[in-house]
């Protein structure tokens, strides 16, 4: 399958993910949540769909559950440490809504990159 195809697939699971994701964030800041603790509910809430269309809808892999549980689990932990240092470094810098989109693209960036090049990979 080429790039493109894995990256239309992993944008249309990524719909899912936000409709859930953000608009869980969305509500929790129009609420005026903190935005760490909105940012951690909406993580949280999208994250129950992405493991599985990731594996079975984006890269189609039927194999190798565990093992791509175990790196999906590390990567995830990786990419949102990152989305949450990402997140309290501009706070200061932009507004809350501002933040919080840089905060989503450096994890979109960096999970598509470790689902298909480490958790899902060919190899």
């Amino acid at each position: 399958m080429s790039e493109g195809a894995y990256l239309l697939r992993y944008v249309g699971a990524g719909v899912i993910n936000a409709v859930t994701g953000l608009g869980t964030i969305g509500v929790l800041t129009y609420l005026n949540a903190n935005p760490v603790v909105a940012n951690m509910a909406g993580f949280a809430v999208g994250m129950l769909f992405s493991f599985t269309l990731a594996k079975f809808f984006v890269f189609k892999r039927r194999s190798n559950t565990a093992s791509q549980m175990r790196r999906y689990a590390v990567s995830f932990v990786f990419s949102y440490v990152l989305n949450i240092a990402v997140l309290i470094a501009s706070k200061g810098l932009f507004q809350d809504g501002v933040a919080q989109a840089l905060a989503i693209s450096v994890y979109v960036v960096v999970m598509y990159t470790l689902m298909r090049f480490y958790i899902f990979s060919d190899r």
